[in-house]
């Protein structure tokens, strides 16, 4: 409950531009924990993204095997993989 507290003063002053008030120990904390939210953060993010292009793939929405077979396949007289409607 401590370490709490003292995450949200060191963001009080942060927000309050008091940054001379910051203790060493007290940044080292909030760094550390910033740095384990923004990791759980990415990784939420990923799986979040993971999950969608395998999603789509399963519901018949879009094909990654043909993207995927692009880069081998790359001439000038090949078809193209999708007409796209113009603006």
């Amino acid at each position: 409950m401590e370490n709490l507290e003292t995450i949200f003063a060191v963001i009080k002053n942060l927000i309050t531009f008091n940054l001379s008030a910051i203790q060493k120990h007290e940044w080292e904390l909030f760094q550390g924990y910033g740095f384990f939210m923004l990791v759980v953060f990415l990784v939420v993010v990923l799986y979040a993204y993971c999950f969608h292009l395998y999603r789509s793939e399963a519901t018949g929405e879009k094909n990654y095997e043909k993207y995927a077979k692009l880069a081998l396949e790359d001439d000038i007289d090949d078809s193209v993989l999708e007409n796209k409607r113009s603006a």
